[in-house]
């Protein structure tokens, strides 16, 4: 018979979960590992708030955008449908609604962690990794999404390419 018990002093433990033993051990941050999360944060920080000032910029180039069309179509008539760029507005909205929580996951888990650094506080940091999470499971939910989106164009891609023939044929 096989033995299902889990031997704690086994380095592999494969679900946390189901060995409460596990949260009973304090986790010690050494001088080393701070300095590595203190330069996780700063670029964790920069990053983001990058993110966030591309997203500003991307939200003002469609907002000129938008204004340019408005212009034209009543400048020149029927040269531009004004209409006809409300969708492209509202995908660009969208976009940039999509990557803002994700921008600003990633921020919050740098002033958190650091902040937790300074003070100490085990309350902090474990925020700090809960927006961490979140960023993380976010990114890897839209590239499924994505992945899935590729999938289906490149079906697509085949399918319009093997009717094409088809019509060739007739």
């Amino acid at each position: 018979m096989e033995n299902n018990e889990i031997n704690p002093n086994s380095p592999y433990q494969p679900n946390p979960g189901s060995n409460p033993s596990i949260y009973d051990r304090d986790l010690v941050i050494t001088p080393m590992s701070g300095e590595f999360l203190r330069e996780t944060a700063k670029w964790a920080k920069f990053l983001s708030i990058l993110g966030l000032i591309g997203m500003g910029f991307y939200l003002l180039m469609v907002v000129l955008f938008f204004l340019y069309s408005l212009g034209a179509s009543t400048t020149y008539g029927n040269g531009f449908n004004t209409v006809a760029m409300l969708p492209l507005l509202i995908t660009a909205i969208i976009v940039i609604a999509l990557y803002i929580a994700p921008i600003w996951w990633l921020y919050k888990f740098g002033t958190n962690l650091t902040s937790a650094l300074n003070t100490r506080n085990n309350d902090q940091l474990t925020t700090s990794f809960q927006f961490l999470k979140r960023h993380y499971k976010f990114i890897g939910i839209m590239a499924i999404v994505m992945l899935g989106l590729y999938i289906l164009s490149f079906i697509g891609l085949l399918a319009t390419g093997f009717l094409a023939v088809l019509a060739d044929k007739a």
